[in-house]
């Protein structure tokens, strides 16, 4: 059995509210095959909520974001659905809520409008991960047996932070 490590990896954070209590993120999870995901969180004194999307609903994401700012802008009520993924809007709230099943985040008109603005940046992180995620899972089968950093494949993705990746590895184990 291979030993997988808890948590995210290579994680690139981008907070979306003023009070950093929203944010957006793109990382690897050991947990699931270390393939790279978009995860959203909102941090509140109650507990926290996260919402983790795989690339097909980040793009269903990206392609229904300029609607729903233009819907809550004009206090109108829209609904965008793609299986358990949701984003919809309540008329007059001034708000969106991400939905995956039952967990939500709620979005505000500025947090939405940043998001609009910075989105392609997280969907080309996501994009690079997802080309870079061969010479990842290279490098973590050795680098989990290692006790000192070994340098990566000449040939491996220039994209990744291959000594970053080795201390955080070593930081989870």
């Amino acid at each position: 059995m291979r030993f997988v490590p808890k948590g995210v990896l290579l994680r690139r954070l981008f907070f979306i509210d003023v009070d950093r209590t929203r944010y957006v993120s793109v990382g690897f999870y050991p947990s699931r095959d270390y393939l790279p995901f978009v995860e959203f969180g909102a941090v509140k004194k109650n507990g926290s909520t996260f919402i983790t999307l795989n690339k097909q609903q980040v793009n269903k994401m990206a392609e229904y974001l300029p609607r729903i700012c233009d819907s809550v802008c004009g206090n109108e009520q829209y609904v965008c659905k793609d299986g358990d993924f949701r984003l919809n809007t309540f008329g007059t709230s001034g708000v969106a809520r991400l939905y995956l099943e039952k967990q939500y985040i709620n979005l505000k008109l500025a947090d939405l409008q940043y998001l609009r603005k910075v989105f392609h940046v997280v969907q080309n992180q996501l994009n690079v991960y997802a080309l870079s995620l061969p010479d990842v899972l290279s490098y973590v089968t050795v680098a989990l047996t290692s006790l000192n950093y070994l340098e990566p494949a000449p040939n491996a993705s220039k994209h990744i932070m291959f000594s970053r990746l080795f201390e955080e590895l070593k930081t989870l184990m």
